[in-house]
């Protein structure tokens, strides 16, 4: 088996992860939404859509690519605030501009960009884009992060936004248990399985819907791997290599069973067993196998990773401009055609790059200089 690493130290970016992040963000935005272009038609014909047999999970399970946000979540945020937060090294007001100067910017803008183009079409004598939500109430719920979870259980204005009011949910779950409680882990089990409860037993009420309980599933799955990860990483070479090559072969195992039995057959409740099984181990051996995180490493993959966040809440919108505009500039696009998706990608892509450096970074590094001390 390839080299085993030992586990990085706290708060060094790891970047791998961010490689996955990436693909992620990938997988919901141009694949999955990418339905949003003919949403009745790719409901009723999805192997229209391009390159169908090879993508077809991420065209029709991609939505499940959310848990691992909140998985890689989890995680990342135990591996820079843990000790943080449980010293008393880092305050409230300093953990919550942090976090907040990295979302709010880019959230903001996307949402006023896409209120003003709806409005745009409604003024035109055109419907809405896919969101039919895009009154004065749910922008108010937009800007103060509850347009999911809280209120409403309906998507509005920019609709990818919604896994960011229950990401901010899990920022102050999250804070003030690591403050608070003298052993989080035990809460963290606590606060997974009731996402789990809630899913199971099908709820829709404020705070207790399938958005929260899925945040709550696998933001905290994350958080109980990464106690799992630091376990693994103490025990000896020996040991350690003979845990993981059965990972390894396990994954294998399960991977030959999908491709003779198929995914639902062999998964069952597989929107569960993903953030609770598959996307923990992913991580898991990316971050203990030498070969596996040097690949994730490479900059085209760090690259996709830092515009994660940019390509998630940037793809709909260029749909919304590219469904409202070309049409109005005499441009017709087959969107059942590999063209029109690559089109899509490398559009989005590009206005992600063109937001993450000359916009975000710059507002981001403003806030955080003005209101966190040291920054």
């Amino acid at each position: 088996m390839n080299k085993i690493i030992s586990p990085p130290p706290q708060g060094v970016r790891l970047r791998s992860l961010d490689s996955l992040r990436g693909i992620a963000a990938i997988g919901v935005a141009f694949f999955f939404h990418y339905n949003h272009f003919n949403f009745e038609y790719f409901t009723a014909h999805p192997e229209a859509q391009p390159w169908f047999s090879s993508l077809s999970w991420f065209y029709q399970c991609g939505w499940n690519l959310v848990d691992f946000f909140f998985v890689l979540s989890g995680f990342i945020f135990m591996h820079v605030y843990y000790k943080k937060i449980s010293e008393n090294r880092i305050s409230e007001r300093t953990f919550f501009i942090l976090r907040l100067s990295r979302l709010y910017p880019l959230h903001i803008a996307t949402l006023l960009l896409v209120a003003a183009v709806q409005y745009f079409r409604l003024l035109s004598g055109k419907a809405y884009f896919d969101c039919q939500y895009n009154d004065l109430y749910h922008f108010l719920l937009n800007v103060f992060f509850l347009q999911a979870g809280f209120f409403n259980d309906s998507f509005s204005f920019n609709h990818p936004s919604w896994s960011l009011s229950c990401e901010v949910a899990a920022y102050f779950i999250f804070f003030y248990t690591l403050k608070k409680a003298k052993k989080p882990a035990v809460l963290f089990i606590l606060y997974m399985f009731a996402g789990i409860s809630i899913l199971q037993m099908r709820l829709s009420y404020p705070l207790f819907n399938p958005q929260i309980a899925r945040m709550l599933m696998a933001f905290f799955a994350g958080c109980l791997l990464f106690y799992l990860n630091g376990y693994v990483g103490r025990l000896s070479s020996k040991t350690k290599r003979i845990i993981l090559t059965s990972l390894v072969l396990y994954s294998a195992l399960v991977t030959a069973l999908i491709i003779k039995a198929g995914y639902p057959v062999v998964f069952g409740h597989w929107d569960r067993v993903m953030p609770l099984m598959i996307y923990p181990l992913c991580i898991l051996l990316l971050l203990n196998i030498a070969l596996i995180e040097k690949f994730f490493s490479l900059r085209p993959f760090t690259f996709i990773g830092d515009l994660s966040y940019s390509i998630y809440l940037l793809h709909f919108p260029v749909q919304l401009l590219m469904f409202t505009f070309l049409p109005m500039a005499g441009v017709q696009l087959d969107y059942t055609r590999g063209s029109s998706l690559l089109i899509y990608a490398t559009l989005t892509t590009s206005i992600a790059a063109a937001s993450h450096y000359l916009f975000e970074k710059p507002v981001q590094r403003m806030i955080r200089e003005k209101y966190v001390t040291g920054a």
